[in-house]
């Protein structure tokens, strides 16, 4: 990965534009613990949701609201689907170009919690 993001920014030196982007992103290594638990009692109460999603490619024929365009794609702004109260982070370039990474979520999850927060504080009638 930073061998193909160095590839970019040097890519994006040599070709600069009359507007200038921002810094380029660069993340930190994934922080492992020392020790990890072997076992997760998932009676005990501190996880109360899990969600799990992998693939190649979406499939939303589980998804039993309209928010899917003519070719089957999510229909949202930054994660804010088309259907109140539906979100979604992961997808590629949701928000940033490292929105597809695990590490990456983390910004996006934030701004798509700051919709919901005014949107619920608004009583519902936030904009995108």
């Amino acid at each position: 990965m930073e061998r193909l993001l160095d590839t970019f920014d040097e890519w994006a030196l040599a070709h600069p534009r009359e507007a200038d982007g921002p810094a380029p992103e660069r993340f930190e290594p994934t922080r492992v613990p020392e020790s990890s638990p072997l076992q997760l009692d998932l009676r005990d109460g501190r996880i109360r949701s899990v969600v799990w999603a992998t693939g190649y490619r979406p499939d939303y024929r589980w998804l039993d609201v309209p928010v899917l365009d003519e070719k089957g794609h999510l229909r949202h702004d930054g994660g804010v689907v088309d259907s109140p109260g539906l979100y979604a982070l992961g997808l590629p370039v949701l928000r940033r170009r490292k929105s597809t990474f695990i590490h990456g979520i983390e910004d996006d999850a934030h701004d798509v919690i700051d919709h919901l927060s005014m949107y619920l504080s608004a009583g519902g009638q936030v904009s995108r």
